[in-house]
């Protein structure tokens, strides 16, 4: 399943700026039963923007998640800690655009 959803970003813990659009991010919705971190595949696009930069705040972005199950944790209103190689700031969704 894809979900298509605006987002509302936050990035102070990228390192260096990110080439937009990317498909590099994941959303930590959660831990499976073994504690394992639980990622969402995330695709990041801005309108009119290039790169993702660090410290960045309180941008809107258009994001693609997919996995089998998205459609469960993707809902209004929804935040996830941002992962990249670590925790780089947060993902909020502000509204769905569209679901497959």
């Amino acid at each position: 399943m894809t979900v298509r959803a605006k987002v509302l970003l936050r990035t102070p813990g990228l390192r260096q700026p990110m080439p937009l659009p990317t498909r590099s991010l994941m959303a930590w919705i959660g831990t499976d039963p073994q504690g394992r971190p639980y990622l969402l595949g995330v695709e990041l696009d801005i309108p009119d923007k290039i790169a993702l930069n660090p410290e960045e705040s309180d941008l809107v972005a258009e994001a693609e998640f997919w996995y089998e199950d998205a459609g469960r944790y993707v809902k209004p209103q929804a935040e996830y800690r941002l992962w990249y190689g670590g925790d780089v700031g947060t993902i909020k969704i502000v509204e769905l655009t569209e679901e497959r």
